[in-house]
């Protein structure tokens, strides 16, 4: 099955019962690696399972949004002492979840959905320059299609603002953008020229309420250097899920206390700014999805 739901994710479930007997067991995961249209090879992810209710759960994380397409192999690796044994090879991408729910499910809001994380996909790699020769919406048929979001009638709100609320900042903020890797996440660079203190423990608070109400705190560590300086860091927030895209986020840089104005922001704010460039009709196609999500998962 797949995970919509925040990163994209492709999750193999195996009945604990079919591995009673096995002393060990990871599912093999060989992944097709491209440049531009041509493949250049393959890579290796090993991965260990999750306990839940009956199954055991592998769940191959960090897809991109141009991979969507791309195939996958896995295999379930076992050993019972000394012998090993390996299972059929099952073959699966998003694409493949995405393209069999348009093919049998009635459920409207899941239809519009996958229709739009195709279009979303394909638009992804129509601005990486991925696969362009294997557009992962190419197979959407007309009655697909008919599913998918305007992407013509979104419009952005823009929340970007320092809310003041420290008189004398010890940390400033320079800027903020939004990283489209295999999670969306909202990059914060903040300057540290006026900080004496150890940057290893700096840390930054996210607050926001959640797509269910509930106004939710996470703490990121690790602050990672941002271009050549010295002072310029950066913290990513990788933590709403596809359909909370629009919610506004505050966020702060502590070191036991406040160091920086609280800063509130939104992903959307960045998609405003995208308006009449190259990257408008990704950046369209991706909050076409988040909504799409929204709906489906709030339903």
């Amino acid at each position: 099955t797949l995970d919509l739901a925040s990163d994209i994710s492709i999750t193999f479930a195996v009945p604990q019962t079919a591995l009673a007997t096995y002393d060990s067991y990871y599912l093999e995961v060989v992944l097709p690696e491209y440049e531009g249209n041509t493949q250049t090879g393959t890579s290796t992810v090993q991965i260990q399972p999750v306990v839940n209710g009956k199954y055991y759960y592998f769940t191959l994380t960090g897809i991109t949004a141009v991979r969507m397409g791309d195939m996958v192999d896995a295999t379930l690796h076992m050993t019972r002492g000394t012998a090993q044994y390996i299972s059929a090879v099952d073959t699966y991408s998003v694409a493949t979840y995405a393209y069999a729910m348009l093919n049998s499910t009635t459920d409207s809001k899941m239809l519009t959905l996958c229709a739009d994380l195709l279009r979303y996909g394909a638009e992804a790699q129509s601005y990486k320059g991925y696969r362009t020769d294997a557009l992962v919406d190419a197979a959407m048929t007309e009655a697909h299609r008919s599913y998918l979001s305007s992407t013509a009638s979104l419009t952005f709100s823009e929340t970007d603002s320092n809310l003041a609320d420290l008189a004398n900042p010890t940390i400033t903020w320079l800027g903020k953008t939004l990283d489209l890797g295999s999670k969306v996440g909202i990059k914060f660079v903040f300057n540290t020229t006026n900080y004496n203190g150890d940057i290893s423990k700096l840390s930054i608070k996210v607050t926001y309420v959640n797509s269910q109400g509930e106004t939710t705190t996470v703490t990121l560590t690790d602050a990672e250097a941002y271009g050549s300086t010295g002072s310029y860091y950066s913290f990513t927030f990788y933590g709403l899920l596809a359909s909370e895209l629009r919610t506004a986020i505050d966020v702060a840089v502590y070191e036991g206390e406040t160091l920086s104005e609280t800063l509130r922001y939104s992903a959307e704010t960045y998609a405003s700014k995208t308006i009449g460039n190259a990257l408008e009709p990704l950046t369209r196609a991706l909050f076409a999805y988040s909504d799409s999500a929204k709906a489906y998962f709030t339903k």
